[in-house]
């Protein structure tokens, strides 16, 4: 509940301060949470391994304290939506790509999109929504409903809808079988359930979930990716399918089928990532 009415006074800040005064907040207050330590620790080994840097290095430093930043940047963005007309909202979200997700639902199996969690993705999904997609994000459900319903009803809007991943009743083959989109934040295993792939030449828990869900419903899967194009604005971008081997039976097992797929998604979110490592917002350890 805390947590809750916690994000109800930010939202009241976010919404009657001009946009400076917002970024002024969010920074400071980005950079207080930062020196006091709170998942710093995390940020920088993440960092330290994708790059292949030292941990105590200044860049690792540096480049923790910037994620830190874009991260409170990006949660004053979402709650700063429901003040944003679509077309306005349109100009803030530069759009590539949106031709590779029309060919794809042309096949009729639906499409998912898979990401890190990378810049302001939520404003990603919600920017494809409003172009006249059905979009529906795959998140994790809080304890406290209202939480959940808070984030709920600031997408909904722009056309995005929300499933839970921790949650048994799932929807995801309606969706794809209604030719929708599904968008999935691929790294991170909350539910302890991934095995081990090669991340950055290291062995991290990776969720093997979009490959499967794409190879057991020939649904096209997608890399989508966005960050910042500059302080205020960002680009969103849609690439093409990947090219998934679907033939089980050139492998020994399901096992070989599947890791031969998953080191396709994982190159691609390899090379974003570190592309654009300062806003890599992966604040858990997912390291084996």
């Amino acid at each position: 509940m805390l947590i809750y009415f916690g994000y109800k006074f930010v939202e009241f800040l976010v919404y009657i301060t001009p946009y400076p005064v917002t970024y002024f907040i969010a920074d400071t207050t980005a950079t207080i949470l930062f020196f006091l330590g709170k998942y710093v620790d995390i940020l920088k080994k993440n960092v330290s391994l994708a790059l292949d840097i030292d941990i105590n290095d200044k860049k690792t430093t540096m480049i923790a304290w910037k994620i830190y930043i874009n991260w409170y940047r990006n949660i004053a963005d979402f709650l700063k939506l429901p003040r944003l007309s679509n077309e306005k909202f349109k100009k803030r979200v530069e759009l590539r790509g949106l031709e590779n997700l029309k060919e794809a639902l042309k096949k009729g199996k639906g499409a998912v999109l898979f990401s890190a969690h990378m810049g302001n993705f939520e404003w990603a999904g919600c920017r494809i929504a409003v172009e006249g997609f059905k979009v529906t994000g795959v998140g994790l459900e809080r304890p406290y409903k209202r939480t959940n319903l808070f984030f709920e009803n600031r997408r909904r809007p722009r056309g995005m809808g929300t499933i839970y991943a921790n949650k048994k009743e799932l929807n995801i083959f309606r969706i794809l079988k209604n030719n929708e989109t599904l968008a999935m934040p691929t790294e991170f295993d909350p539910l302890k359930t991934a095995r081990e792939y090669d991340f950055f030449n290291k062995k991290a828990y990776i969720p093997s979930g979009p490959v499967e869900l794409a190879l057991k419903t020939g649904a096209e899967l997608i890399p989508s990716f966005t960050w910042r194009k500059d302080k205020y604005n960002h680009y969103h971008e849609i690439c093409e399918p990947l090219k998934l081997e679907r033939d089980e039976k050139k492998f020994a097992d399901r096992k070989e089928f599947i890791d031969y797929n998953m080191k396709k998604m994982t190159d691609v979110l390899e090379k974003y990532i570190r592309e654009h490592i300062e806003e890599w917002e992966m604040f858990h350890d997912i390291w084996a």
